[in-house]
C-alpha cells in the first residue's frame, strides 16, 4: 500500500455511512456532492464529446491518433443509485490514454427513480448500439463496482439474444449477488470504506422487493447466469474489501463453464481504488488491463 492511498482511505473512512430502511438517504443530494470537486481535466491528447447511443447519452473521449480500431464501454459505478460519467471520468480519461482506444462512458437510469430493471436495460442498449456500429470483436466492456455488475449483466444478456459478444470484459470489483452473505461480508468490515450493509440498501432501494425470483435474475445478480461461450474476463479486486468474494465466486463460476476469467486481487487497498490515477496500485491496475486487452482483442 502507497502511503497516499493510506490518506485517501483514512478520510473515506471517516465519511462511511451505514444505510438505515427507516431514513434513507437523500440520493439526489448524494449525487450532486459526489460530482463536487473531482477533477474533469483529461490527459493531454484526450478529447471529449457527448454521444448518444439508442438513446442513452454519455461522452466519447477519443484521441485524434487512435488508429486501434477499439472501443470501449465505460459502465460507471455508484451502488445504482449514484454516480455519473462526471464522477468516473479520472479514470476514463486515463484509461482513454493508456489504452490508446475510444472510451464510451454512459448514463443509465439510477434508483430509486428508475429501478430494476431500468439500469441494465440502458446498458444493454448502449451495448447494442456500438455492437452494430463497430462489431462485438471490437469491443471491450469495462466497469467499477455496480458499473461492473452492469457491464456483465449486458453480456450475459447479448448472449441470451443472439448478439455479437464483445471481445473481453474487465470488472473492477463487481457486487454479482444480493442475498447470500459471503464470507467477506464480515471478515472485511473493518478494512472497507463501503455502505456497510450495501445487499439490504439494494434489495430495498434498486430492486425494491426481496422477491427471490428477482434477486435471481442474472440480468441484477450476474452470479446465477449461464457463463458457458462468455468472452474472457477480468476481475480486479482487493483482498481486504467487503466484495472480495463476489469477485473470488465469481471466477469459480466462470471457469467451472469452461471460460477464461482472470482475477487480480490487490492487498489492503480500498474498494474500486482505480478510480483514483494517481495511486501507484492504480498504474499498476491499468497496466494489467492493457496487457488482458491486448491479449483478447
Amino acid at each position: 500500500m502507497s502511503i497516499l492511498h493510506n490518506i485517501i482511505f483514512y478520510f473515506i473512512k471517516k465519511g462511511q455511512t451505514v444505510y438505515v430502511p427507516d431514513n434513507p438517504p437523500d440520493y439526489v443530494q448524494k449525487r450532486l456532492s459526489e460530482e463536487k470537486g473531482v477533477p474533469q481535466g483529461l490527459p493531454s491528447g484526450i478529447h471529449s464529446k457527448k454521444v448518444m447511443l439508442d438513446g442513452i447519452s454519455g461522452e466519447h473521449l477519443y484521441s485524434e491518433i487512435n488508429k486501434s480500431g477499439k472501443h470501449v464501454l465505460y459502465i460507471h459505478g455508484g451502488g445504482f443509485v449514484s454516480g455519473s460519467t462526471k464522477t468516473v471520468r479520472p479514470l476514463t480519461g486515463r484509461l482513454a490514454k493508456e489504452l490508446g482506444m475510444d472510451i464510451y462512458s454512459i448514463h443509465y437510469r439510477l434508483a430509486p427513480e428508475n429501478s430494476f430493471p431500468a439500469a441494465p436495460q440502458d446498458c444493454y442498449r448502449a451495448y447494442c448500439a456500438l455492437e452494430k456500429k463497430f462489431g462485438g470483436n471490437n469491443i471491450i466492456l469495462m466497469g467499477e463496482s455496480a458499473g461492473g455488475t452492469l457491464a456483465l449483466a449486458s453480456v450475459l444478456r447479448a448472449k441470451d439474444e443472439k448478439i455479437a459478444l464483445p471481445a473481453c470484459v474487465v470488472a473492477m470489483a463487481p457486487a454479482v449477488q444480493f442475498d447470500r452473505t459471503f464470507p467477506s461480508y464480515h471478515d472485511n468490515l473493518a478494512t472497507d470504506c463501503m455502505v456497510s450493509n450495501l445487499c439490504r440498501e439494494v434489495q430495498d432501494i434498486y430492486f425494491q422487493t426481496t422477491d427471490e425470483a428477482v434477486l435471481h435474475d442474472p440480468y441484477g445478480a450476474p452470479y446465477y447466469g449461464d457463463f458457458s461461450g462468455f468472452p474472457p474476463v477480468m476481475l480486479i479486486a482487493s483482498d481486504s474489501e467487503v466484495l472480495r468474494d463476489d469477485s473470488v465466486c465469481l471466477q469459480k463460476k466462470i471457469q467451472a463453464a469452461g471460460s477464461i476469467c482472470e482475477l487480480h486481487l490487490f492487498h489492503k487497498m480500498m474498494h474500486i481504488f482505480p478510480v483514483i490515477p494517481s495511486l501507484p496500485e492504480s498504474r499498476r491496475a491499468y497496466r494489467l488491463i492493457s496487457t488482458f486487452v491486448e491479449k483478447y482483442t
